[in-house]
């Protein structure tokens, strides 16, 4: 290779490949839920790519890219493939709130998912519905029902809630759960259906988009978690519920978020 070649080869490599170095992914499926980490940036910068806008910059002097992601698993599934087809990341964590499945979870609780199960894919008959494996895009399944997250990830989210700040809701600390994570494109708002999750599934939390970002980033192999305050129980005043305590639930969910990100090696 001549002189010439080689300084144009370190001229690209100098202006092209900070624009692709590792980013930690953060992303939301409302507004609320990415508010205070939008905020939290430094030197922010907005890119909008497919309809999505994508906030890249310092968060806690980590790079990050942040976006929100739309509501149900459709969204939340095709905003995972744009971003990972437009930035180089290192993991993904998913911020937001839930229905609270537990019998003692309460609005501001949150749920650490150290797994995550679609609840709506599946057999319907006239005997009920069975619910399928993740399937790949040959159509196989998976042989597991669930699609674990990953663990470093997840010792991260623990250690970080211990260290969160987070908004007090009826005068009480929140209580940290860790486990199952179901996912629907649901609004579950039924104690009989919530029951049900509990029970079948063993879910602590029902949400509508975790699992489809946790089938993509499966297929591309980077790290998730999901992370999810709860801002009603699922049941008979879910909706009532849900609109007093989304905002400091998912204030509780970002808080822990940031404390995460705090923690990561430069």
């Amino acid at each position: 290779m001549d002189l010439k070649k080689l300084l144009t080869a370190i001229l690209f490599l100098l202006l092209f490949l900070p624009a692709y170095s590792q980013r930690m992914a953060i992303m939301g499926a409302m507004d609320q839920e990415i508010s205070i980490l939008v905020e939290a940036l430094d030197k922010p910068k907005v890119t909008a790519i497919g309809g999505i806008d994508f906030y890249t910059g310092q968060l806690k002097e980590k790079k990050v890219v942040i976006l929100k992601a739309g509501i149900g698993k459709v969204n939340a599934a095709y905003s995972t493939a744009v971003l990972t087809q437009n930035f180089n990341l290192e993991g993904l964590i998913f911020t937001g709130v839930a229905g609270g499945l537990h019998p003692e979870a309460l609005p501001g609780d949150i749920v650490i998912g150290t797994a995550m199960v679609q609840v709506d894919f599946g057999l319907l008959d006239s005997e009920g519905f069975t619910p399928w494996n993740f399937k790949d895009l040959s159509g196989e399944p998976y042989s597991e029902l669930l699609l674990n997250a990953d663990s470093s990830l997840i010792q991260l989210s623990l250690q970080a809630s211990k260290l969160a700040e987070y908004q007090l809701i009826s005068n009480r600390k929140p209580r940290i759960f860790q486990g199952i994570i179901s996912t629907s494109d649901l609004f579950v708002s039924d104690p009989v259906k919530a029951d049900w999750l509990y029970s079948e599934f063993n879910s602590l939390a029902t949400e509508m988009e975790g699992a489809a970002v946790a089938h993509v980033c499966r297929l591309l192999g980077l790290p998730f978690v999901v992370i999810r305050s709860c801002s009603d129980n699922a049941n008979t005043d879910a909706h009532i519920n849900f609109n007093e305590f989304v905002g400091p639930a998912a204030a509780n969910s970002a808080n822990l978020v940031l404390r995460m990100v705090e923690l990561m090696p430069h």
